[in-house]
Parts: structure tokens; sequence; C-alpha cells
């Protein structure tokens, strides 16, 4: 049996920087027939690097810059059954396809998503990615990031991230939350995969002063809260809830890095805080 995988990279940076993922991506242990999609969000076409010019790599060039669209892009040239989206910055270890690979047909999945470590670490990114897998709910889906998504295409017709909600849209996050909740009332199958890891530079990276880390942060709130409000009529209980729930989170994470003093993390809560309450009160405006 053939095992087709298609790669989803979606970057706005110079396509210099992608050469070791390319190369991981390329040193992958198991027999796989790998395809790559770059989706080039960037203000010019660009002439490709060396280790970009092959057969099994499909160069996109896309001026605006919208990682949702830069994703829906990505699924409609994806001819595999299986593929995957994985960030610019990140690092797979060498058998990161294969494992994936298993741990989906092995369980069924039509989305999967794994846990990611920061750099060099055996540290989760996220407070939320735990050791132990795990079938995502409209309860616990905090653990999964689209860094790290598979998806079992079964049936002929996909799925399609919001333009409205991700990195480089109003509301700066919670795409792959937003894909999760229509994908749950279409009744599939979705999996966290606590055993295989990628790498990922810590949220702080690149963010030198206090107004860029409220910056970022204010724009992921506003994406937080716009999901909830988007899912709002479908099941108003349960998205009311959920939206409270994000809210005490984010309170509770002011006191808490308060009290270690931890500066960086409190302006990260406080931020988050009032972005979700401006998203989920200003996304009706764009309905």
């Amino acid at each position: 049996m053939l095992r087709e995988i298609d790669v989803v990279i979606s970057t706005n940076k110079d396509l210099l920087g992608l050469e070791t993922l390319i190369n991981q991506i390329k040193n992958q242990s198991g027999k796989f027939e790998v395809s790559i999609i770059i989706i080039h969000q960037y203000r010019r076409v660009e002439n490709l690097p060396k280790f970009l010019v092959d057969n099994k790599i499909l160069y996109k060039n896309l001026a605006e810059q919208n990682l949702s669209n830069a994703k829906n892009e990505g699924i409609k040239l994806s001819r595999s059954k299986i593929m995957t989206f994985i960030d610019d910055d990140v690092s797979i270890s060498q058998d990161y396809f294969l494992s994936s690979w298993e741990f989906l047909n092995r369980n069924n999945c039509d989305l999967m998503f794994c846990r990611i470590n920061k750099m060099n670490s055996n540290l989760p990114l996220s407070r939320n990615m735990k050791d132990n897998s795990k079938k995502i709910n409209y309860f616990n889906s905090s653990c999964c990031l689209s860094s790290s998504m598979w998806i079992n295409k079964k049936e002929n017709e996909n799925l399609y991230f919001d333009k409205n909600i991700g990195l480089g849209a109003k509301f700066g996050s919670g795409d792959e939350t937003d894909f999760i909740f229509s994908s749950l009332s279409l009744k599939k199958k979705i999996y966290y995969n606590s055993k295989v890891s990628m790498y990922h530079p810590e949220e702080f990276i690149g963010l030198d002063n206090s107004k860029q880390i409220y910056s970022k942060f204010f724009s992921y709130g506003m994406g937080q809260g716009a999901l909830y409000k988007k899912h709002y009529n479908k099941n108003k209980f349960l998205c009311i809830y959920l939206y409270f729930l994000s809210l005490i989170k984010s309170v509770l994470g002011i006191f808490l890095y308060l009290f270690f003093f931890k500066l960086k993390n409190v302006i990260k809560y406080f931020a988050l805080f009032y972005g979700k309450i401006v998203g989920f009160n200003n996304y009706k405006n764009i309905q």
C-alpha cells in the first residue's frame, strides 16, 4: 500500500529559512510518498532556492496575509487522502510522519493534533498538552493547535477554515478550534496524540517589548472571543459556558503570574482577557 501524505507549509518569510524543515520532511522514517505544498504569503513571487526545486514541491504565492486563507489554498491543492499542516518555524523528529500515520489509522481519525514541545525541550508548548492521548470534544480542545494538524479526507467534500478568524485576520486566533467545532458538529472523529512531538519556538520569541506582547495576545484573545460568538446560535448554553470559562482562566492567569512577578505573562493574560471580550462583542459586525 502506497502511503501518500501532502504537507502544507504556509509562510510569510524568506524561503531560505525553510531549508532545515524541508530536509527533515525528506528524511522521515518509513516509506512515504510525500508532496510538499508551499503557500507563500509574500509581497512578490520569489525565485525558488535550489532545495525547493523538486517535482514533489508545489509553490504558490498569495499576496493576502491571511493564514486561514493560505491553509484553504493548501486544502484545495492537496490530492492525497492524508494531509498535514506544519508551521514554518518548527522542527520535527525523524519518526514524526510514521508515528502520526500509525496513530491516525489505529484510531480511525478524521482529524488529529500532535503534542508540541518547546524548542530543544521536552516541555509542552502549552500546559494543556498533557501526556495522555484523548478523543477531542468541545470541552478539551485547548490542547490542539493547527501547527500539528492532520486531516484524513474520508469523503470528497472538504471543510475549510474561516478567513475571518486566524493570524492575519481581524480576529487573530482560534482558527483550529473553529475548525474543530465545525467538525464535531459533523460528527467527525478527532484525537489529540500525546506520543508524537514537534518542536516550536517559545511564545515570547521575537517580542521585544510590552506593547508587542500586548498586541499579539490581544489579537489572539479577539479570535477566541469571536469563536464563541460565531457558534453561539448553534448551542447557546455551551458557547456561553465555554466563553466565561475562558475568561475565568485568563483572570486566574493574571493573578498567578502577578504572584510570581512574571510581567510578560501578566500582560499576556490581561491582553487575552480583554481581547476575548472585544472579539465576542464585535464578531456580529462581520457576519
